[in-house]
């Protein structure tokens, strides 16, 4: 797995894990920082990823639109690699992607977009039901 982000996102979302699920070493991070240029992320993606490893590897960026998505898009499907690319990343869909590591990689995309969907809360509204719902009680 390897998550590219613009800037620290990354390398935060790793740490963070890690310090939630433990170390994972198949587990990577790529950021394209300030004075990079795309091709310098480039370089740095097609470093990170094992190529001869002929494991599936699935690529979590921040942006669909982001340098780091569109260089991963370039590295990934000039490559024979089997690979899936997820854009519009957050900590809890990092997080199950690290758990259901094991397991298929094509369902395991199809469950992290599902729990993607299912992260976004409206805050506001979930407590105004729960308030309603404490006064009709």
């Amino acid at each position: 797995m390897l998550i590219l982000s613009h800037g620290a996102l990354a390398e935060g979302y790793h740490q963070t894990m890690k310090m939630i699920l433990g170390e994972e070493p198949d587990i990577t991070y790529c950021a394209l920082e300030e004075d990079d240029s795309s091709e310098d992320l480039e370089k740095k993606i097609h470093t990170c990823i094992h190529w001869q490893n002929s494991m599936p590897l699935l690529v979590l960026a921040d942006i669909y639109s982001g340098s780091p998505c569109r260089s991963a898009i370039t590295q990934l499907f000039s490559s024979s690699k089997k690979s899936y690319l997820i854009a519009g990343i957050s900590l809890p869909l990092v997080m199950e992607a690290y758990l259901q590591r094991n397991g298929e990689l094509s369902q395991i995309v199809d469950n992290l977009i599902s729990v993607a969907k299912e992260n976004v809360i409206n805050v506001n509204e979930l407590l105004l039901k729960t308030k309603q719902n404490m006064e009709d009680e």
